[in-house]
């Protein structure tokens, strides 16, 4: 298998994901190591990724942080002040939107699933 470059990772996202209490969809974007997303809750995201040596895998962490007055498909709940986490993953490079990726968060596990919608070179 020839190495994958961050390049051809990068690109726009969509992500479905679930957890013990509830679902939601987001939007992420991977560029040159960097990413940033928003999902429909008004939780934010921002982080970093690194393609692995062999291509076949990514890895990194994103700070996610929830709005007052919103509650995380986990349950947590930002009554008072907005809630940050950050959590680390590793997903494969090549996405099947029908994957299912298990992602340990803070606050507890979520499923997700992701799907490419286009690359910057598309």
């Amino acid at each position: 298998m020839v190495a994958k470059k961050s390049n051809e990772f990068d690109g726009f996202y969509s992500a479905y994901s679930t957890g013990i209490a509830g679902s939601s969809f987001g939007m992420f974007v991977f560029k040159d190591g960097i990413i940033s997303g928003s999902d429909v809750g008004g939780g934010n995201y921002s982080g970093n990724f690194v393609i692995s040596e062999d291509g076949r895998d990514l890895s990194g962490k994103v700070i996610f942080t929830i709005p007052i007055g919103q509650q995380t498909i986990t349950g947590t709940a930002a009554t008072t002040e907005p809630i940050t986490f950050e959590v680390p993953f590793q997903l494969p490079t090549e996405i099947n939107r029908n994957d299912v990726h298990r992602i340990e968060t803070p606050a507890g596990p979520i499923n997700m699933k992701f799907e490419k919608l286009r690359g910057f070179n598309e």
